[in-house]
């Protein structure tokens, strides 16, 4: 078991050797958010992929098919199809917005001032709820692998991340996330190898789990389990540490192909987990589902291999946990303190960019204490990115001409309708309330585009010479004729 915890402290050392050799390269603020359109394809999809695997999309997976089968698994396909359609479609509207670093910035050129300070608000809430759930996660896997109490292993595993993520910035996480992706593209299959070889096969494993786990509307109604799909494909559509990515690849068609090649990655590892889930079922390797993955690395793994796949789960935490700290910093201080104090001097910014990442990660620590269900802290997060957000930024990527009062209204929208369907009405028929805010969001957002563009056409009419109702020639100055 030494060996083994050797092998995760090793990597952990190698983690905060990346950040503290990255933060040699921080001298402004710049740095700090790696602008500048220097990454290529594969540096992208290594990062994205290690961006969006985290606890909720492993561990959680599998503890949800120990204990319910494959309905998450499948739900989760959702995120995999809406990664492949962004790549396809939106990447290419990013040459739209050259130099535009950051959501909010992008957000900012296409709605105007209040909605890029808007966007930085609700883009540093959901990174700071996803970081809590990560945190979470990482109290649970230090816990179970290493015997750690849980408050423990956070405080731990949230002062690796806040070391590296604080002194290198984007520029380390990137970094981290070449590690990480490796990492966890060879420990989650190896896990599932052996635990299959253990089991008897993959026949043996579906025999032992009951029938309906095979089910993907097991424990829901098929409204429930629409819901929960939609939820899957739009919460973290475009959410800030992806669009982050997005917008720092050197063309468009390299990030392009570097977001459809991450949707399509997805797909086996989240089947590989949900599998990882129910082979820890058959195995009866613990009676608690959230310790399902865990629980299974330390029953059927042997020494050396055992500490891979730990450190492949501890990775795969750190690396959803590490993007969305720096999406919070840079989406509080890049587009809401820096546009509302424009006159802030680039150490300042550096300064309040480090500071505020470090605030979160200690404000994701006291998430983690006091809400201990990884998904649902998941999905509260969800609520401040897809019904307010994600619309108008699809729309403006999609080249779609609208205007701030758009923006605001749709917001508005989403934001009343999204609350008051899940804490006045308390979800009818098992639907969360973040689909029902984007779909409000998208109707006002519609609406109030619609109105813009007919009121911008007649304008244009007016001043075209020839065309009916133009406006008549202005008096010389003065108010008097010749």
């Amino acid at each position: 078991m030494w060996f083994d915890i050797g092998i995760v402290v090793l990597y952990l050392g190698i983690l905060i050797w990346i950040g503290l050799r990255g933060g040699k390269n921080v001298k402004k603020a710049e740095d700090f958010t790696a602008s500048g359109g220097r990454y290529g394809t594969f540096i992208l999809f290594a990062s994205l992929s290690a961006s969006y695997i985290g606890g909720g999309y492993s561990s959680g997976n599998a503890a949800h098919a120990f204990s319910e089968g494959i309905g998450m698994t499948a739900a989760l396909f959702g995120f995999s199809l809406a990664t492949i359609l962004i790549g396809k479609f939106l990447v290419p509207g990013v040459k739209r917005f050259e130099g535009a670093g950051t959501v909010g910035g992008l957000i900012g050129q296409a709605y105007g001032r209040a909605a890029r300070v808007l966007t930085g608000a609700f883009s540093f809430l959901c990174c700071a709820g996803v970081v809590g759930a990560q945190m979470g996660a990482m109290g649970m896997v230090f816990n179970v692998l290493l015997g750690i109490p849980p408050k423990l292993g956070i405080l731990i595993g949230c002062g690796i991340i806040l070391l590296y993520s604080t002194t290198g910035g984007l520029q380390s996480i990137i970094l981290a996330d070449m590690v990480q992706f490796v990492m966890l593209a060879v420990g989650m299959p190896l896990l599932l190898a052996m635990s299959l070889a253990r089991a008897g096969g993959l026949g043996a494993v579906l025999d032992a789990v009951p029938p309906e786990y095979l089910d993907p509307l097991n424990g829901t109604t098929a409204a429930g389990f629409f819901s929960l799909f939609l939820t899957m494909m739009f919460g973290e559509a475009l959410a800030p540490p992806y669009t982050q990515r997005l917008l720092i690849g050197k063309n468009p068609q390299s990030t392009a192909r570097a977001t459809i090649l991450s949707g399509a990655f997805s797909i086996p590892f989240f089947i590989i987990t949900g599998l990882i889930g129910m082979a820890a079922y058959a195995l009866h390797v613990t009676e608690d589902a959230g310790t399902a993955m865990p629980a299974l690395v330390q029953a059927v793994l042997p020494p050396g291999i055992r500490g891979i796949v730990m450190a492949s789960m501890v990775s795969i935490i750190l690396s959803a946990a590490d993007g969305f700290l720096n999406g919070a910093a840079v989406g509080l201080v890049c587009d809401t303190v820096l546009v509302l104090r424009p006159c802030m001097s680039d150490k300042a910014q550096l300064w309040w960019l480090r500071a505020v990442n470090l605030a979160t990660g200690l404000a994701a620590v006291a998430v983690a204490f006091l809400l201990p269900d990884i998904f649902n802290i998941l999905i509260l997060a969800y609520s401040f990115w897809c019904p307010l957000i994600l619309v108008p930024l699809a729309a403006a990527l999609l080249g779609v001409r609208s205007n701030g009062r758009a923006f605001r209204g749709a917001l508005l929208a989403g934001l009343v309708s999204s609350l008051a369907w899940n804490f006045l009405l308390h979800k009818p028929w098992g639907v969360d309330g973040a689909v029902v805010g984007m779909a409000c969001n998208l109707l006002v957002f519609l609406h109030r585009t619609r109105q813009f563009q007919r009121h911008r056409v007649q304008r244009l009419s007016l001043c075209v010479p020839g065309k009916a109702g133009r406006r008549p020639p202005l008096p010389p100055v003065g108010g008097r004729g010749r």
